[in-house]
């Protein structure tokens, strides 16, 4: 049977976290999620206003999503692509492509004017973005501090 795309909604999305936790455990992610981590994200996107949620689906099995979230900036509305992932075995076979134009075009329906997301700079995952029209920012970057320590006293 041909995967096909349709909408995912809130509690099908929360029982499918070990498609993420398969999906990242692979390069070039290489991640280890636990069952809680990867329920608890899927809990968070679902949980967020106007959420775009697509899966692929192989007959009746869950393969791959897509989630992404409303954002607004100076040039107008649009959508941050917040989690896309495929089981590995049905990786480079179009699906997530697929995934990827399911988004674009909810975005054209709804006027969203740009859709954006934050992944590798380089290698395979840039590779897989770039062939599907997207490009990567000249001026904007990706900023984390990673938290030490205990939190500090409040002072009133």
């Amino acid at each position: 049977m041909p995967v096909s795309v349709r909408r995912i909604g809130s509690a099908e999305a929360v029982r499918s976290g070990s498609i993420i936790i398969q999906a990242y455990a692979e390069p070039p992610w290489e991640e280890r999620w636990s069952i809680e981590n990867a329920t608890a994200r899927l809990e968070e996107l679902t949980g967020t206003p106007g959420y775009v949620g697509f899966a692929a689906v192989d007959g009746e099995a869950l393969i791959g999503f897509v989630f992404a979230l409303p954002h607004t900036t100076a040039h107008g509305s649009g959508l941050h692509i917040s989690e896309i992932a495929i089981l590995p075995q049905y990786q480079r076979m179009g699906i997530g492509s697929a995934l990827l134009l399911q988004v674009e075009q909810e975005a054209l329906k709804n006027n969203n004017r740009q859709i954006w997301l934050v992944s590798r700079r380089v290698g395979g995952v840039a590779d897989y973005y770039s062939a599907n029209g997207y490009h990567q920012s000249e001026t904007l970057r990706v900023y984390i501090k990673r938290l030490h320590g205990e939190i500090a006293p409040q002072h009133s």
